[in-house]
């Protein structure tokens, strides 16, 4: 028996990780949380992320390097798709670019278990609101690898810059289970509507990207 998963897709801003927290503090059944955030945010050495020297490498903010952040963004998919057939739920917050391949590699890794893809799309200026008001708070290790507050700092300002960029990129692709402007509606009424949606059947819009973008040759 497979465990169901929810992607849940949108950029920086737009109420991933709140939702998939509310989510899974609502839920019944046990769910695991994991995706973009706990990869990048956790599990990355500092040097790769966008704080680090490395993150050209890693995680440049708009960039996936081939020597540390590609691989690990297919590890993950793979890491979740493992989760699902051993039967765990699992709920993931991601950037699903078609540009970098991420959406396609996911699609494909996920072949064999039930998912439900969810977007949160508030409008471009809300996104750049909360981005530009958002408060940084990071492990030591990533100021370290910053080279201090005025390092971050800095970098969150590049970051803030890079949200019209991030906007386009995330949200090229238009094929959802469900699809919410996360601006006009609080956490909890998101998580209805998943919940909703979950009870009204299957995912369908993996199997129609699979269509769409066919696997690509090893």
């Amino acid at each position: 028996m497979r465990g169901q998963v929810i992607v849940v897709s949108g950029t920086s801003g737009a109420g991933k990780s709140t939702t998939c927290f509310a989510f899974a503090r609502r839920a019944a059944d046990p769910w695991l949380m994991f995706g973009m955030d706990l990869l990048v945010g956790t599990l990355f050495p500092p040097q790769y992320t966008i704080f680090g020297s490395k993150r050209a490498e890693g995680y440049g903010g708009n960039t996936f390097g081939a020597k540390m952040g590609w691989p690990a963004v297919r590890a993950m998919h793979a890491m979740i798709a493992a989760a699902a057939r051993t039967g765990q739920n699992m709920i993931v917050d991601h950037l699903m670019f078609l540009d970098p391949p991420i959406l396609q590699d996911c699609i494909w890794a996920l072949v064999d278990v039930p998912v439900l893809f969810v977007n949160l799309q508030p409008p471009k200026e809300v996104l750049e609101s909360r981005v530009r008001q958002r408060e940084v708070a990071l492990p030591a290790p990533m100021i370290e690898a910053a080279g201090g507050m005025d390092g971050v700092a800095r970098l969150s300002a590049e970051l803030a810059e890079l949200v019209p960029w991030f906007y386009d990129h995330a949200y090229a692709n238009d094929c959802y289970d469900l699809n919410i402007d996360s601006s006009r509606l609080s956490p909890e009424e998101v998580c209805a509507l998943i919940e909703a949606r979950l009870r009204a059947g299957p995912g369908t819009a993996f199997d129609s990207l699979r269509a769409k973008f066919p696997r690509a040759a090893p």
